[in-house]
């Protein structure tokens, strides 16, 4: 049995979390109370395949300067990181001057302390936390762990499960935000390197996944959803 009082995200801040804001706010509080300065939560692709911090669900305060690639945000797939959260099931901490992370040990972080995460869907996620705190004590990486399954659980319910209840892609749900920024079809093709007919295409299929008759319900229905913010 959980004893509710020593876990750090078991109560009302929880219980509140509808939005990736929220949870952005519990992920970088869990890391902050732990002495870790940055963390990602994202989800755990191919084995071929590195860590799209781009990606739709994927929740970080990494400053993009760390990446070789600013522009993608992708921890690649033989680095260090990457290949721990694909092989083990279990919290670990990597030693980042002794184990370099391409990505990571040039940040000047010392230490990553990483947590499997999974969710009822059957895919994997995991949870980085980096920072200069030489030792990570396996009482305190337990606590991580605890807290992060936790919190992990009511992002997926919250949030998770309602992307794969809409059967919205990833695609669309990129297409829905720019939309709710005030993008037209013609900017969102631009951005997004597509033609102006297949965004349309896109919007329509989102129309009749949502429910709505146009691009302004749909937008609504997509924030009361928490399918964006």
């Amino acid at each position: 049995m959980l004893v509710t009082e020593t876990a750090l995200h078991l109560g009302p801040e929880l219980a509140r979390a509808l939005n990736r804001i929220d949870f952005f706010r519990l992920f970088k509080s869990l890391t902050d109370s732990h002495g870790f300065s940055h963390f990602g939560v994202a989800e755990i692709a191919a084995e071929d395949q590195g860590i799209d911090f781009k990606h739709t669900h994927a929740l970080h305060n990494f400053p993009v300067s760390w990446f070789c690639d600013p522009g993608s945000l992708v921890i690649g797939v033989d680095d260090p990181v990457v290949q721990y959260l694909q092989r083990s099931s279990a919290p670990g901490v990597l030693d980042l001057a002794q184990t370099p992370s391409e990505v990571l040990t040039p940040s000047g972080s010392a230490v990553a302390a990483i947590v499997p995460l999974h969710g009822a869907s059957g895919k994997r996620h995991g949870l980085v936390m980096v920072g200069d705190n030489p030792e990570v004590e396996h009482q305190s990486l337990a606590s991580i762990a605890l807290d992060a399954a936790l919190i992990f659980q009511r992002y997926f319910e919250v949030i998770l499960s309602l992307d794969s209840i809409s059967g919205l892609s990833d695609r669309e749900l990129q297409i829905v935000r720019w939309t709710s920024e005030g993008k037209t079809s013609a900017e969102i093709a631009i951005i997004l390197g597509l033609s102006e007919h297949t965004v349309n295409s896109y919007i329509a299929g989102v129309l009749r996944k949502l429910h709505v008759v146009n691009r302004a319900q749909m937008v609504a229905s997509a924030i009361r959803s928490g399918l964006i913010t």
